[in-house]
């Protein structure tokens, strides 16, 4: 399974892991240069120690003869066993070779003493065994604790070599000292790690925990909670800070522009307030033709009925009878374009696309006046003044958009197809459902209908056939 390459990491741990890193970082470099590099310094200036007493005590004992060089046991000897002297070196063994390669044991030395400081083992086997221990040391693999200075000897003709000078020397006593030194060092780092890490998760909590907050903000505001602000632990006197007072007003802002939303939904339809506000341009919605099922409806015997209330009691009666209205053009997708006194206009189609706006607008149409009749019905018991609808539906071509002036608009539709409607409408009584022959075809499958007379309508060179909605089928309304 391939990783997540999105795999959050918090923030806490970065700043901690860089802080480590820091450290790290810093404690190497002083053990470089406090422990490593004295260190190589040291056994630096033990070979040149050692190079220093060879080159003045060894020369010495060299007698160059006809058959070549010999050299004097004795002074090899007292050059190894009184090194010790001398501080800064010792030398664990000298091994000669002739000028032919090979090794001369006889002149060559052993400090046993420091040699069984350095190797048990070979110690004890040059007890026994001299010349072995000396080929040991010669061809054997690099002994912990001695380190091998190889010398070249020459003779009065520096161009002639005479022989080769080994030497071991003792890297005890430094390597103590940097074995003791890279303890202290390694305790210091654990020690300052620790506090260092600790401090550095301390301080990224303090960071990170208001941005975890901001965070969580942000979710329950992205899930519609606008009255969530920032906590006050994220009212710091920094960049976070800035950043919670940033959230503040940026949830403020959604906040009003939720109620804007809101407030204009209240004013046109949620399908229209939504297109306004998702357009750049305000002047946008420009006019454009859709196909739509127009919906008109309007009180019968509004008049008569407003001369008996008062102004506040006919808003209320209105009101209640549209809010019938509202909710069931919306159970069917369509659009309460505009409330014109007591009448409404509704659309399918516009601005968003209806697949079946005709048979939606005539199923609306029968439950408005089902749910108007129920009302009417619980009001009457009341003893309540009760109204009814006359409703008028066509379908067709209409041009749909902005219409008015720049500092007024409104969405609406306009065309013969919604003039139609109004007349239909105006030719309904209260409680009927009359459409066109064009609506009809699309519904006469799934509803009762009686014809009704052809009537000649304003705008209209010849009689409009109308058709009455009496009801949904049964056999539709099983299948829905």
């Amino acid at each position: 399974m391939l990783a997540d390459p999105m795999r959050r990491f918090p923030l806490r741990l970065k700043i901690a892991g860089f802080a480590a890193g820091l450290i790290l970082l810093a404690t190497g470099l002083v053990a470089l240069f406090t422990v490593i590099l004295p260190w190589r310094a040291k056994l630096k200036a033990q070979e040149q120690i050692a190079s220093s007493l060879v080159k003045t005590a060894l020369p010495l004992g060299i007698d160059l003869r006809a058959d070549g060089a010999h050299f004097d046991a004795a002074r090899v000897h007292a050059l190894v066993a009184n090194s010790s002297r001398v501080q800064g070196v010792e030398i664990v063994y000298a091994l000669l070779w002739d000028d032919k390669g090979h090794l001369d044991p006889n002149v060559s030395s052993v400090n046993l003493t420091l040699l069984q400081r350095v190797s048990e083992p070979l110690a004890t086997l040059y007890v026994k065994d001299r010349n072995q221990t000396l080929e040991a040391l010669a061809h054997g693999p690099r002994q912990r604790g001695i380190r091998r200075l190889p010398i070249k000897l020459v003779g009065a003709d520096e161009h002639a070599t005479i022989g080769r000078l080994d030497l071991g020397l003792s890297t005890i006593v430094i390597d103590a000292e940097l074995r003791r030194s890279l303890i202290r060092d390694a305790f210091v780092l654990v020690v300052t790690l620790f506090f260092a890490v600790w401090s550095a998760l301390w301080i990224a909590r303090r960071i990170a925990q208001p941005l975890t907050d901001l965070s969580a903000a942000m979710g329950r505001v992205r899930e519609g909670d606008f009255e969530i602000t920032a906590g006050p632990n994220t009212r710091t006197n920094d960049e976070i800070g800035d950043l919670a007072r940033s959230f503040d007003e940026m949830a403020l802002g959604l906040k009003e522009r939720e109620r804007l939303r809101g407030t204009l939904g209240r004013y046109v339809s949620g399908d229209v307030a939504e297109r306004i506000l998702s357009e750049d341009d305000d002047l946008s919605l420009r006019g454009e033709v859709r196909h739509v099922a127009v919906l008109f409806l309007d009180v019968r015997g509004f008049t008569t009925i407003s001369e008996k209330l008062t102004p506040s009691e006919v808003v209320a009666l209105l009101n209640e009878y549209f809010d019938v209205v509202v909710d069931r053009v919306a159970a069917h997708g369509g659009t309460v374009n505009k409330f014109i006194g007591d009448a409404a206009m509704c659309i399918w189609g516009a601005p968003r696309h209806a697949e079946q706006g005709e048979r939606s607008a005539v199923l609306c149409a029968l439950e408005i006046q089902a749910r108007a009749a129920q009302l009417s019905t619980e009001r009457k018991r009341r003893g309540f003044t009760t109204v009814g609808f006359g409703i008028g539906i066509n379908a067709g071509e209409a041009v749909a958009g902005n219409l008015g002036a720049a500092k007024r608009l409104e969405y609406t539709v306009i065309g013969d197809a919604v003039n139609l409607a109004q007349r239909l409408e105006s030719q309904a009584r209260a409680g009927e459902v009359l459409v066109s022959q064009r609506v009809y075809e699309k519904v006469a499958s799934e509803v009762e209908a009686l014809p009704r007379d052809p009537v000649k309508l304003k705008g209209k060179s010849k009689p409009v056939p109308l058709w009455e909605i009496r009801r949904v089928k049964v056999a539709a309304t099983e299948a829905a």
